[in-house]
């Protein structure tokens, strides 16, 4: 009893000071064990003989780990502040600006947020419920190796995902289905723990930034009052995560890339174009439809070459050369260029085809890379280009400046090859593709194939037979198979999911195909059952039976052969020619989503396509918010605005771009024109009415865009026309000269193009500005005459000034400017 009372009388303040005694004793023993091992490990690499070189080794990757733990988890903290109050966060960095705060129609979503705050800790309990009882059992299931495979912990931390913005398409989609684009920002702090045969591992911190396309679709009169929804990113994400316990041995160079590449494929896998999540919301609703979509295109990828590359290998004197290679991303599609070794010139010549399901939002994304052999692979320099302005322009072929690196250049040739049902073209297509294939060595497709997978029905059954069976001659049992199905077009080989334990499967899967020459060519389809491997049923289909066809489609039940007289397979074979002709009627697709049996009975259960469900779509939405949230998104417009022809058809535009018709800046000309707050107005006309300008110096051509995602201003110098003639033989060497006001050693040059009064040039240039800078700005360009030292020739040939501040953001200009005498420009300026 006394001594209960003893305890009691302990007050709170000795408790903490005994625990905090605890504490010191126990950070001493660890301390010591600490600098024991060190001590230890030094006496054993004396006692052995171990070379030094492994100490310094060692010491390496022990500094390169402690430099990226301290700079990963200033990321995380960055992120998770920006998580947790978003105003001071960015407040405190202004260069993370969320996608709302520069687009007016990408509209905040707080209301969202704050839904999804109070609803966190109830996800995460409905998350850990989920893991343990269903995930963790079908990961047990799945093989014998991963029968101790256990979560020991879930934890998705108190930070939710965040929607930075909301983009909802109204303009150019059809009037059955909603389109919108949400910039997801996923900085959380959970940690999640697994353990497999007692080895535990697992990750933290995982962060996640991308943009999700929601698509809701067919619209319908009854409660969800839409048919299907479909979600995807249209780019891979940025992903990032922190590894723990034995799976943070793996956070190492080289090692610790290979992990990430590994989890960002298997999510492309899942979500990123072509791959999608649909789910369907209503009875009747073609589900095959929403899944497999037709494509918009197909793009024809030529990486020709690279120059001025950065010299990455160290050689004896220094720096040597490098063994470039290239690697290209469109969605989860992957390629790789050959290693060139030994250059920064390398020529590759390599020719890639993709399918594009959206050309609107997607970009192509490049890196140009060092092979290391026994290493990690330098990086060379990267750029993104958008996929939109060449669908736009159909074919285009440029030298795009390299970027994260101090030169290098890359030059690509990308084409565009829109979808025709025309089987006429075909030929032309054939011909087209032999004559430049042979020219670059590659074998080039005319068509790609559709193939969309659905069920079989009546497959036979398979005989077993276990050991004893055979040992004491017991009948065999009749099983269910457990089908799957493989795919064989040319030197490619698709292979559906396995349906378990039946005799009419369901798979509900699409496949593509690009086909050289279809009047050749054979699609060959095998039915097996995983349990035996062997063949249930076979079918061989030759695609020039599709040529016939109407609209080159065949959608029915085939027999099988090698296999019982009633089994058949549902598959739908659709072929389109890959054609650089563009004809709308192409594009539209009048087939209802709805299926033939919901809307028989529409009457009775009010289920109805919306009004115009049946109706041709226009072009869908464009320019949606960038995988970083700072894309630019716009409008929708059309591809043959008058801007877009204006442009150059020679120029890759490495981001986002709207070909639209819009205004110019305002330019401060010589001339009496419009006045407006001390800023005149620089009068612009069509090239048509005076190709000398109202100067009678000349006209210039440029394109003005910005790119929000890049931070960059970006100049093109199309071209002149009706310059003065300054040289003694009637004619000049012209070439323009660029400043970035008020900073005048922001000089930049065009080539000089000799003897000739209406040059085109066609070179871009950058310059690296914010858009509050922007306002504050003045674009000088002069064009000037090439002349000799010794030389009396004139050389200024006139000079345009544009103001900035009047530059709308978020769209590109293509103009031509009236070219005027520099002292009238000055005038102009002393006047206001």
């Amino acid at each position: 009893m006394a001594s209960e009372n003893k305890m009691e009388n302990v007050t709170p303040a000795k408790k903490r000071q005994a625990v905090k005694e605890e504490t010191l004793l126990i950070a001493v023993i660890k301390r010591y064990f600490k600098y024991a091992s060190a001590a230890l490990g030094v006496w054993g690499v004396g006692y052995f003989n171990v070379s030094p070189a492994w100490i310094l080794l060692g010491l390496v990757l022990v500094v390169w780990k402690e430099k990226h733990n301290k700079l990963q988890q200033k990321k995380i903290e960055i992120s998770q502040e920006a998580a947790k109050n978003e105003k001071e966060a960015i407040l405190a960095r202004v260069e993370d600006l969320p996608s709302w705060v520069f687009f007016p129609d990408v509209e905040r979503a707080e209301w969202v947020n704050k839904i999804i705050y109070q609803m966190w800790p109830f996800i995460g309990e409905y998350v850990q419920t989920l893991l343990m009882t269903q995930v963790q059992k079908t990961v047990q299931d799945s093989t014998s190796l991963m029968g101790s495979f256990k979560f020991v912990n879930i934890d998705l931390g108190d930070i939710p995902p965040r929607i930075g913005g909301v983009k909802v398409y109204t303009e150019k989609v059809k009037r059955d289905e909603i389109y919108m684009d949400l910039d997801i920002i996923y900085s959380s702090d959970c940690e999640i723990e697994v353990k497999l045969k007692g080895v535990s591992a697992g990750i933290k911190d995982l962060q996640l930034h991308g943009t999700v396309r929601v698509i809701l679709k067919p619209l319908i009169n009854q409660a969800p009052f839409f048919g299907g929804i479909s979600v995807f990113f249209l780019n891979n994400p940025n992903i990032d995560f922190n590894l723990t316990n034995l799976a943070n041995a793996l956070d190492l160079p080289g090692l610790s890339d290979m992990v990430h590449t590994i989890i960002q494929e298997n999510i492309a896998s899942i979500m990123v174009l072509p791959n999608r999540i649909v789910v369907e919301m209503a009875k009747g609703v073609k589900i095959s439809k929403l899944k497999f979509p037709s494509p918009d295109g197909v793009l024809r990828i030529h990486c020709l070459e690279a120059k001025e590359l950065v010299k990455a290998d160290i050689g004896l004197m220094g720096k040597g050369k490098s063994d470039p290679y290239t690697v290209i991303r469109v969605g989860a599609m992957k390629f790789k260029t050959p290693v060139i070794n030994n250059t920064i010139e390398p020529e590759w010549n390599s020719v890639f085809e993709t399918i594009i399901d959206q050309r609107d939002g997607q970009f192509m994304d490049v890196e140009v890379r060092d092979e290391d052999t026994g290493g990690k692979d330098d990086k060379l320099g990267t750029l993104s280009v958008e996929l939109s302005p060449v669908a736009d322009k159909g074919l285009v072929d440029n030298w795009l400046p390299l970027e994260n690196v101090k030169s290098g250049k890359l030059h690509l040739r990308l084409q565009w090859l829109y979808l025709s049902k025309d089987p006429l073209l075909l030929n032309k297509s054939i011909l087209a593709n032999n004559k430049e294939g042979a020219a670059s060595k590659n074998d080039l497709s005319s068509c790609i194939l559709m193939v969309n997978l659905d069920s079989a029905r009546e497959l036979p059954k398979q005989f077993t037979a276990n050991i004893f069976d055979l040992l004491f001659s017991r009948s065999k049992k009749m099983s269910e198979p457990s089908p799957y199905v493989t795919i064989n077009v040319g030197q490619k080989t698709e292979t559906s999911n396995v349906v378990n334990d039946s005799t009419d499967p369901r798979w509900e899967q699409g496949f593509r195909f690009l086909v050289h020459d279809p009047n050749f060519q054979v699609v060959d389809l095998k039915v097996k059952d995983k349990k035996t491997e062997m063949v249930l049923g076979e079918l061989s289909f030759p695609l020039k039976n599709l040529l016939a066809a109407p609209n080159l489609e065949d959608d029915r039940f085939f027999q099988l052969k090698k296999s019982e007289s009633n089994s058949e397979i549902s598959v739908r074979f659709a072929l389109r020619v890959l054609t650089t002709e563009q004809k709308v009627n192409w594009k539209q697709d009048t087939e209802n989503l709805m299926s033939a049996s919901a809307q028989s009975t529409s009457v009775d259960e009010g289920v109805k396509p919306a009004p115009g469900a049946g109706s041709p779509p226009p072009a869908s939405p464009t320019n949606p918010i960038s995988p970083t949230g700072k894309g630019k998104p716009a409008s929708p417009v059309s591809p043959t605005a008058p801007s877009a022809q204006a442009a150059s058809a020679n120029e890759i535009v490495p981001e986002t771009v709207q070909s639209v018709q819009s205004q110019a800046p305002k330019a401060i000309p010589p001339a009496k024109t419009l006045e407006r707050e001390g800023s005149v107005r620089q009068r612009v006309t069509s090239i048509g009415s005076d190709v000398l300008g109202e100067h009678r110096m000349g006209r210039i051509q440029l394109t003005l865009r910005y790119s929000m995602q890049r931070g960059k201003l970006a100049v093109v110098v199309h071209k002149c026309v009706g310059l003065p003639a300054l040289g003694k033989d009637n004619f000049s060497d012209p070439y323009v000269r660029l400043f970035l006001l008020p900073d005048r050693g922001t000089k930049k040059k065009t080539k000089v193009i000799n003897n000739n009064l209406n040059p085109t040039f066609d070179e871009t240039f950058e310059y690296s500005v914010t858009p509050q800078e922007l306002v504050g700005r003045q674009l000088e360009v002069e064009v000037k005459n090439d002349t000799g030292m010794f030389s009396s020739s004139q050389k200024d040939m006139g000079m345009v000034l544009i103001d900035l501040a009047e530059m709308d953001v978020s769209k590109a200009t293509t103009e031509w400017y009236d070219l005027c005498p520099e002292s009238e420009i000055k005038r102009k300026e002393t006047d206001i």
